[in-house]
């Protein structure tokens, strides 16, 4: 019993470093920290965070399959260069995906549902507060995953999980360029649409909130090409 408590907690350290580290790997790629082309080295990121190799290579794998990362066979894996339409493509299935969740959701909302809700857009707003991008994502996505869960279809809960959108909420909290009390607030137009009980007003605001990144993300792209194009004129 004793050695199966210790394997838990090791495994669940192991977890806990994988999702850090690939936090500040995400981090770091969309900072331009690490430039498309450079190689992630395992054993370099172990000794920089400390850990063994084991949560590198597994971050490294999760990354992979979010697009950031790409695994070259006996070379090691390297930074993508990660295009518009890839991630306008991931956000273009999550506006799907939420619009449903929220349609399917609607009979099962409950006062405990609503309580929740309220609690995560409270810590949502006190994280943009202190400008903690990190925790404000953690919050932010929570409060997504709690509506998916609601609908109650086990497809759809494991296919969120599966793409990664805890992550890809923290890349566009950075992407977007918005204030995080801003990103907050946009949070309470769902929670009015949801208390109307409409399913129809409810998945559109959910597709809409999503769509607005997409808008924004493209803005942001934009914004930054023409910065790269007056860079090489000069």
């Amino acid at each position: 019993m004793a050695v199966d408590n210790i394997a838990g907690r090791r495994s669940a350290t192991r977890y806990v470093l994988r999702e850090d580290i690939k936090e500040h790997l995400i981090d770091a790629i969309l900072r331009g920290r690490y430039k498309p082309g450079d190689r992630l080295a395992e054993a370099k990121l172990a000794k920089e965070f400390g850990v063994s190799q084991s949560p590198i290579r597994e971050a490294l794998r999760d990354l992979e399959m979010m697009g950031f990362v790409e695994s070259v066979p006996f070379s090691g894996s390297f930074v993508r260069d990660l295009s518009l339409k890839e991630m306008l493509d991931t956000y273009a299935v999550r506006a799907w995906m939420e619009a449903m969740a929220g349609r399917l959701a609607t009979p099962n909302l409950t006062e405990e549902l609503f309580a929740r809700l309220e609690m995560l857009l409270e810590r949502m707003m006190k994280q943009a507060q202190r400008d903690d991008s990190h925790e404000f994502a953690k919050a932010d996505f929570a409060f997504h995953q709690t509506i998916v869960a609601a609908a109650g279809n086990s497809t759809l809960i494991r296919l969120y999980d599966m793409l990664q959108f805890a992550y890809w909420t923290y890349a566009s909290t950075i992407l977007t360029g918005y204030n995080l009390v801003y990103q907050a607030r946009r949070h309470y137009k769902i929670l009015d649409a949801l208390n109307t009980g409409d399913p129809d007003l409810i998945a559109k605001t959910l597709q809409d909130h999503i769509e607005e990144l997409i808008d924004r993300i493209t803005a942001h792209y934009s914004e930054r090409q023409a910065e790269a194009d007056i860079e090489s004129r000069a």
